[in-house]
This record gives C-alpha cells, sequence and structure tokens, in this order.
C-alpha cells in the first residue's frame, strides 16, 4: 500500500497550537511559519525553481513580509470548502502582521508611559490576541488539508515537552522579573 503524500500545509490539532504557543511566550509561530513554508516547497515542484525559490527559514524569520502570501495559498488550495472560500485571508494576514508588530513593541511602548508592571500586561494581551489569530489560520490550514481537527498531529512529542519545560522555566523568570519590578517601584 502507498503512503500519502504530507499535506501541503503544517497541519497540528488546535489544542497542541495553544500549548505550544503559550507554552513558548508565542515564539512557536517562528517553527509554524517555516514548517508551513518548507511543506509547501517539498510539495510544489515550482517553488524551488531558480528565481521562485522558496526559503524557509528566510519566511519563517520575516513572517511579516509573508504572511498574506501564505494564507492566500492556504485559500486557495481550500477552495473547495464553503469556510475557506468565505475566509477574508487577506485581511487575517492584515491582523497577524499588526499583532506581530505590536508584540515586538508593547513592552517597550506601555513601560516608557505608564511603567511595570502595564508593559508586561499589554504583552500579555498582545499575546491572547495573537493566539486567537494564529489558531483561527491554523484552523484554515487543517480544514485546506482536509484533517479538520488537525488529529493527524495532535500528539505533543518528546521534542514538544521538552519546549514545554523551556517555556515553563521563561514563564517563571518573567513573571519573577514582573513581579520584582512592581515591588521596586
Amino acid at each position: 500500500m502507498e503512503a500519502l503524500p504530507p499535506p501541503l500545509f503544517y497541519v497540528v490539532a488546535p489544542r497542541k497550537f495553544a500549548i505550544l504557543f503559550l507554552a513558548t511566550l508565542g515564539m512557536y509561530p517562528l517553527y509554524w511559519f517555516y514548517k508551513n513554508w518548507d511543506r509547501y516547497k517539498d510539495r510544489i515542484p515550482a517553488a524551488s525553481r531558480p528565481g521562485t525559490h522558496v526559503a524557509p527559514a528566510v519566511r519563517a524569520a520575516f513572517s511579516p513580509f509573508f504572511v498574506h502570501a501564505l494564507l492566500r495559498r492556504v485559500k486557495d488550495h481550500g477552495g473547495g470548502h464553503a469556510a475557506c472560500r468565505s475566509w477574508a485571508s487577506g485581511w487575517h494576514a492584515t491582523w497577524i502582521v499588526v499583532l506581530l508588530l505590536a508584540g515586538e513593541s508593547a513592552d517597550l511602548f506601555v513601560d516608557a508611559t505608564a511603567g511595570p508592571p502595564f508593559g508586561e500586561l499589554a504583552s500579555l494581551v498582545v499575546l491572547v490576541l495573537q493566539l486567537f489569530a494564529f489558531l483561527k489560520a491554523q484552523r484554515m490550514i487543517n480544514l485546506a488539508c482536509g484533517d479538520p481537527a488537525g488529529a493527524g498531529n495532535a500528539r505533543l512529542s518528546r521534542a514538544n515537552k521538552v519546549w514545554i519545560a523551556l517555556g515553563g522555566m521563561a514563564w517563571i523568570a518573567t513573571l519573577l522579573q514582573t513581579f520584582a519590578a512592581s515591588m521596586g517601584e
């Protein structure tokens, strides 16, 4: 029996996505962008031709410049599903870009104007908004790839658990730093 080719995009269960997103303090999308572009490059021969080369690492590192292209391709791939066809992928991509930029500046801007711990609280609000935006995009990817629940990638791997543990330590350090900053005021 012949194995099915991997999906065109990176399928992951929403629950697993949320756990990894929150555990890594919002760093998981870097990997997520990389995996989506890597899958696309592997499955679409034209994406690897000279002049059209899709470099997953570059597209992940500079994701705000490529999120529109990614979500447009997801929408096109999922065109057979009414939810994908009606999805405003361009607006959704713009919202993700705004949230990515806000995530980079919220802490600095709010700390400069309101002082700690308000910058950290603003960053946390942006993190939650980013999570919801990315979850919607992931649901569209899963639907477009024929696995709406993301069942094909729902279990946490050993590597996922290591990232969760490292993220837990980062969360503890962040909370201690926030507490210490608010006590110092």
